[in-house]
């Protein structure tokens, strides 16, 4: 039987991953920069937790901040839009060149 000082060093060790831990700052810094990517990859390595885990912890830190869960909709919406500004512009221009070359 172990000794009884022993079991709280091991269930505190620092390297033990924790995925209910803060993310690191670069990895805040990347979501602002509307990098979600990276900043799942910061986590996974920062905290050394598995691809799920770090999705999730990025997730759950991105839905407890208003600010920064608007500002990435608003991205998304922009990139939707700029999207369909050009899927118009090559059918447009697909009409123009088969009716000028029929």
């Amino acid at each position: 039987m172990p000794a009884p000082s022993a079991q709280p060093a091991i269930a505190g060790a620092p390297n033990a991953p924790s995925a209910r831990g803060p993310i690191p700052p670069s990895a805040v810094s990347a979501l602002w920069r509307g990098n979600v990517i990276e900043a799942v990859k910061l986590v996974r390595l920062e905290q050394q937790i598995g691809l799920k885990d770090a999705k999730d912890l990025v997730d759950a830190y991105v839905r407890s901040q208003p600010v920064l869960r608007k500002k990435m909709e608003q991205a998304h919406a922009d990139t939707r839009e700029g999207l369909l500004r050009w899927l118009v512009f090559l059918l447009a221009g697909g009409a123009v060149l088969t009716y000028f070359l029929m």
